[in-house]
């Protein structure tokens, strides 16, 4: 990446970006230690374990809920809390809370199984932490009262190789539990709105009001809305920055915001303005509509690709600030959304 570009930028970085906020999980939820289902993973030490417990909330539709492998408490998706029926979010707990013990036993063996399917997703169904941690949430759908269609459709996400979901299906071991009567009353509380801790944008990213392409981008009101812009400061895996589709603020993966390159945090940044300025109303996760054949969403990264073609960027660097699309799109749609943006990443 040729030095001027970064001279070129009349910005810079306050990277003394707060440590992600990670409320109680009592605080959000309440009354699993009475949970049989949650008593046979942890015995006596349930209570101390949950009340040291601590969630941290990941502001992304397509985020449910996972274990944070830097510290090993709950992430839990803002949207999945708000919106999830009860009995989901119920379910997913249990699932979770077993994951946690796992952690607790071996944590390295945990860690590396975790990354095994973090990096080919199509491990995920036969991963060795999922399928025990999947049984025995299965075993409490039944106690709660289940069918076997219902408990399917709550294991099924995404499109998992054939062959694997049916070994996984077989794992599950359906219906040889004992099926109980239909529970629609939980003895648990779910708080189920998230407070994020929001941040001036201009605190952390200072001089974008003086960039061309901002300029460009909103005109007489640049300062004005990059004012009242804010930033919410997460931790996560994966370094990005993205526009909580609720509001439009940013959301800002710390690691990669204190240690990322400044032309890359740059683009991110160029990109997620476009996006909240290119939406206009249209939801960006709209489930009717294809990712990349949103309008707004392919004038914000073309808008992108051509600031960073300024920059001088190759294509493959330029493949960097897909995650998004990458992440949301079958593989046919987001080859073709590529094409669409003029990018030709290298073969292999």
């Amino acid at each position: 990446m040729p030095k001027s570009s970064t001279a070129r930028l009349p910005i810079r970085l306050n990277r003394k970006s707060p440590d992600a906020a990670l409320p109680p999980f009592t605080k959000y939820f309440q009354g699993f230690e009475k949970v049989e289902a949650v008593r046979s993973v942890f015995g006596d030490q349930t209570e101390e374990v949950l009340g040291s417990l601590r969630v941290g909330f990941i502001p992304n539709r397509g985020m449910y809920m996972g274990i944070r492998d830097v510290d090993g408490n709950i992430a839990v998706g803002t949207y999945h809390l708000g919106n999830s029926p009860t009995r989901t979010l119920y379910l997913d707990v249990v699932h979770e809370l077993f994951h946690i013990n796992q952690r607790m036993m071996n944590g390295k063996w945990f860690h590396d199984e975790f990354m095994k399917f973090m990096q080919d997703r199509s491990l995920y169904y036969a991963s060795p932490i999922e399928i025990p941690a999947y049984e025995h949430t299965v075993r409490e759908a039944e106690r709660i009262g289940m069918t076997r269609e219902e408990i399917l459709q709550y294991l099924k996400f995404g499109n998992p190789p054939p062959k694997t979901w049916q070994n996984f299906v077989r794992e599950m071991k359906l219906g040889k539990g004992p099926r109980g009567k239909r529970v629609t009353r939980f003895p648990v509380r779910i708080k189920r709105d998230a407070e994020a801790e929001l941040h001036p944008f201009t605190d952390y990213f200072i001089g974008f009001e003086r960039v061309g392409p901002v300029k460009e981008l909103l005109g007489d009101k640049t300062e004005k809305t990059l004012g009242s812009t804010k930033v919410e400061f997460i931790d996560s895996p994966f370094g990005t920055i993205y526009p909580n589709e609720e509001d439009g603020h940013l959301v800002v993966t710390n690691g990669y915001f204190r240690k990322g390159d400044v032309v890359s945090i740059y683009l991110d940044v160029l990109l997620c303005l476009n996006l909240v300025a290119n939406a206009s109303g249209e939801s960006l996760l709209d489930p009717e509509v294809e990712f990349g054949d949103s309008p707004g969403v392919l004038r914000a990264y073309t808008a992108m690709v051509k600031e960073g073609r300024r920059m001088r960027l190759s294509d493959e660097a330029i493949m960097e600030h897909l995650q998004l699309p990458r992440f949301m799109m079958r593989e046919k749609g987001f080859e073709r959304f590529v094409k669409r943006l003029g990018i030709e990443p290298k073969a292999g």
